[in-house]
């Protein structure tokens, strides 16, 4: 993993070596994180080239540019060849190759076979090849988009970088923030669309999408652009295999050798182990090739989903040393200036909690293991694998197939309406789940290809936001920490076996990843191999992580939410201030927080809007890690005794306290009749007769202890008489004191009950 940049001159007039080599430097800074071990320029003619390196093959003469015996071909690339070694024995066995770099090959390659040689590599890249003698230069992103590429052009200049804020560090750069595309992003992100656009959310900044190459010639400035690689268009087996054992079985010779591969390394390597299939079963294959370290991230929303323990015991079993890394959010340290640094890291507007988890974790995992460079993830699993079938696209209550391929075509439609123009008074008449207008007229009008099945439009969506939202942090999280994200699920071999499968086993396959689940029956014992799909730090807990993003938000005395406000609603005049700050103010009052992702989107924006003008001295950030690791060894041992000081928070409330209702409040039962409370069997809470809160029924430990509060008895009696732990009430029984369910009376007050009751 590291960092490139340059430009080149339009006008084909050569370079300046002092101004435009201390441009080039100055870009290079932009991107110091990514390479932390060494720096190299280049000039030539009219084009500029910049590196930074992180070493994790070769170490000693892997240095970059890479040039050619004749000096004839440079180049400068970011990412890894896995398969390295075999093309040199294959294609290069009588070319001399000066260093060990897995990434020398491509010269020679490129030397040999011209721009074919992009079909024989196996691995995560973005570079720039300068060939001299056909006067081109030539950009190049992998099948999938892992690693980034952005560029700028005008009638001058053209500019390329890793990352946005190498291309704003030129000073020719004219860009703002694209306020419409990052406002209007999460609303079509759920789309199918195969063309549709690749944002930088900065304006006239592009990315290179996933699979392109992109020919610039040096003279004339002209630009060709073209697709070395789509999966829809793999030719297919004309007869393709009508067994799922057959491509089950394939799947897991192919993971299996996809993680060996990307073992590769002369430096250590770790796992985020989240405690889902997917990271799991990287563990266990990588377990079998190298040593390896896992990383997981405690905080009270992962225990209660059951990632933590699950995790907790993979690594136990796996054998792996295992780092639980604690985030307590009553206890985090959250400087503003962190959030900043991140932001500024990962460049999108659509950032919280799991760039916040993420970003500290490659932090504590560099600092833990210093030699520590590379980080497998699971991502990629879900988008190809049917990971989102039961959920994004489903009913919480009777989840199917059927019901999922319903769903999506819904979406489809939506999507070529949109792009079609298509009034929906007309366009959404249906009867029977029959549209009226037919969805080929609408495509035609889109401009839209047709798809074969539902799940097709499913890959569409999710190749899209690969590149939009998981690859994009997954490598800004872990390069701003000096270390790179490698993701065995999306060799490019695995995702054109799953494209192979015919349309007749979609269900038996990619129905809740069955392929993988049923790939991994030799590795995995059943409580980790079909243990349900758990969104990270999403379940009953996530207010405890939206209240973590508050507390971020109030810290300093709001600063970020301040200085957002200010290029937001005076500088781009955008946001309404008044508006957004009683928006801010009201979060308090929703238990669940749950408007704080939308308040944290519209702060970003405006961090990110005034990046292109702050120094890099403005986003630095040299504070200790808020988070620390733990030692568990044996897990319920440990929750029993941790758990209640996670969640603990409320000063005046002990075991001792005495508790009464609060005035007006009522516990009741449902009742026929009532049409607020729907759910026969289950308890609510009335605040002077109006309908207040839920208890829903795993909750009946704590309807329990409500039913006995009566201003006499202490929590500690009253736990003692039903016969409940702390834990399983505790943080419920904090939330009351907090949201005045329940008063903690002062000592020695007379024991009256209040006018608050329960059945």
């Amino acid at each position: 993993m590291c960092g490139i940049a340059g430009f080149m001159r339009l006008d084909g007039m050569a370079l300046s070596r002092e101004t435009d080599r201390r441009i080039l430097r100055t870009m290079a800074q932009q991107l110091a994180h990514r390479g932390p071990d060494d720096e190299k320029t280049l000039l030539w003619a009219n084009v500029g080239l910049s590196f930074r390196r992180l070493a994790i093959v070769d170490l000693a003469t892997g240095a970059q540019p890479l040039c050619s015996d004749d000096e004839r071909l440079a180049l400068i690339c970011n990412g890894e060849i896995y398969n390295h070694l075999d093309l040199r024995s294959r294609f290069c066995s009588s070319q001399h190759f000066r260093t060990a770099s897995d990434c020398e090959v491509l010269l020679h390659l490129y030397d040999r076979l011209g721009l074919a040689f992009l079909d024989q590599l196996n691995g995560i890249y973005a570079f720039a090849l300068l060939d001299k003698r056909r006067q081109k230069l030539i950009l190049c992103r992998d099948r999938l988009g892992v690693k980034p590429l952005f560029y700028y052009c005008d009638a001058d200049v053209f500019i390329f970088g890793s990352e946005v804020k190498a291309v704003l560090a030129h000073p020719d750069v004219k860009s703002r923030f694209n306020w419409a595309e990052a406002l209007s992003y999460r609303n079509c992100m759920n789309y199918p669309d195969r063309d549709r656009k690749l944002s930088s959310f900065f304006e006239n900044i592009y990315q290179l999408p996933a699979g392109q190459v992109l020919e610039i010639d040096l003279a004339s400035g002209a630009q060709k652009a073209r697709s070395y690689w789509d999966p829809v268009s793999i030719p297919r087996d004309a007869e393709p295999a009508q067994d799922e054992s057959v491509y089950i079985r394939r799947y897991r010779e192919l993971l299996d050798d996809a993680v060996k591969m990307q073992l590769m390394a002369d430096v250590e390597c770790g796992i985020f182990l989240s405690g889902g299939i997917d990271s799991l079963a990287v563990a266990r294959l990588a377990s079998r090739h190298k040593a390896i370290h896992a990383f997981t991230v405690l905080s009270q929303s992962t225990i209660t989903n059951g990632d933590a323990p699950t995790a907790c015991a993979a690594a136990k079993f796996f054998g792996l040393p295992s780092h639980m890394v604690l985030y307590d959010w009553r206890e985090l340290e959250l400087d503003p200036s962190l959030w900043r640094k991140i932001i500024r890291q990962v460049e999108t507007p659509i950032a919280g909690a799991e760039q916040f988890y993420k970003f500290l974790l490659h932090a504590h995992a560099r600092k833990r293991v210093p030699n520590l460079k590379v980080m497998l993830l699971g991502s990629g699993s879900d988008e190809f694998n049917g990971g989102y079938s039961r959920s994004a696209f489903n009913t919480p209550d009777a989840p199917s197939w059927a019901e999922f391929e319903k769903n999506l075509r819904c979406h489809d439609r939506e999507s070529l309406q949109h792009r079609s123009g298509a009034w929906s008074a007309y366009a959404n008449a249906s009867l029977d789940d029959e549209w009226v207008i037919s969805r080929d007229f609408l495509a035609e009008q889109a401009g839209a290809p047709p798809y074969d099945g539902a799940f097709d439009a499913y890959r569409d969506i999710y190749r899209h936001m690969l590149q939009m939202y998981q690859l994009w942090h997954e490598d800004r999280t872990s390069a701003a920490n000096g270390v790179e994200a490698r993701v065995p699920f999306l060799d490019h071999r695995l995702v054109e076996l799953t494209y192979s499968v015919p349309k007749t086993l979609h269900e038996k396959l990619f129905w809740d990843k069955a392929i993988l689940r049923e790939a991994m029956k030799p590795y995995l014992p059943d409580e980790f191999r079909l243990r349900p799909k758990t969104p990270f730090f999403i379940g009953e807990d996530l207010r405890y992580t939206r209240r973590l993003l508050y507390n971020l938000l109030c810290a300093h005395d709001n600063a970020l939410l301040e200085e957002a406000l200010v290029e937001s609603s005076e500088t781009a005049r955008v946001v309404n201030k008044d508006v957004l700050w009683r928006l801010f103010k009201k979060l308090p009052d929703d238990p669940e927080y749950a408007n704080v992702d939308m308040v944290l989107d519209l702060v970003n924006m405006g961090l990110l809007a005034a990046m292109g003008r702050a120094p890099l001295e403005a986003y630095t950030w040299e504070g200790p890690l808020p988070v620390t690791e733990v030692a568990i060894d044996d897990w319920s041992a440990w929750q029993q005794k941790f758990e209640i000081s996670l969640v603990r928070r409320a000063s005046t409330l002990d075991r001792d306290s005495v508790l009464r209702f609060a005035d007006g409040i009522r516990i009741v039962h449902s009742e026929a009749g009532d049409p607020r409370l729907k759910e026969d069997g289950d308890y609510y809470i009335l605040r002077h007769n109006a309908l207040e809160f839920a208890l829903e029924p795993h909750l009946k430990p704590w309807v329990r202890f409500l039913r006995e509060v009566d201003g006499v008895q202490s929590v500690a009696e009253i736990l003692d008489e039903i016969g409940i732990s702390d834990a399983e009430v505790w943080k419920h029984l904090e939330e009351a004191v907090e949201y005045n369910v329940l008063c903690v009376l002062p000592p020695h007050e007379p024991s009256a009950q209040a006018s608050g009751s329960a059945l």
